[in-house]
């Protein structure tokens, strides 16, 4: 069973800090969210993706992921549910997969981490 970290600065979470779309680039803030409810957010405005970095390893990778999603649903015009066009099976899922074949391109060390490295710091 995975550690719940502390928020200690030597706990922290060990991965890149930025998400580049290729255009805009979004800075990673580590920040409990109890306040709001939330494990993670995206601040569109400011290019800000907050994650709680309490989160067990594999919801904090899983919260990642999914505010990286949303910062590519926003580039590829999909973004607040007000503005979702009506779409079928195959246009969702080929917009996700260019989206995340983009973003992994350009978040090479990012995405590694979300798929393959450890999220506890090795100190």
């Amino acid at each position: 069973m995975a550690k719940i970290m502390t928020l200690n600065s030597k706990d922290y979470l060990n991965h890149p800090m930025e998400v580049f779309t290729g255009i805009k680039t979004y800075k990673i803030v580590q920040k409990k969210l109890t306040k709001e409810n939330l494990d993670g957010c995206v601040n569109f405005d400011k290019y800000l993706l907050t994650i709680d970095p309490s989160l067990y390893e594999e919801d904090y990778k899983n919260t990642l992921l999914h505010e990286i999603c949303h910062i590519g649903f926003d580039l590829y015009g999909l973004g607040g549910d007000d503005e979702m066009p009506a779409i079928n099976n195959e246009y969702l899922t080929t917009v996700t997969s260019n989206m995340i074949q983009q973003l992994a391109g350009l978040n090479r060390e990012l995405f590694k981490y979300i798929f393959e490295g450890s999220v506890t710091s090795s100190k």
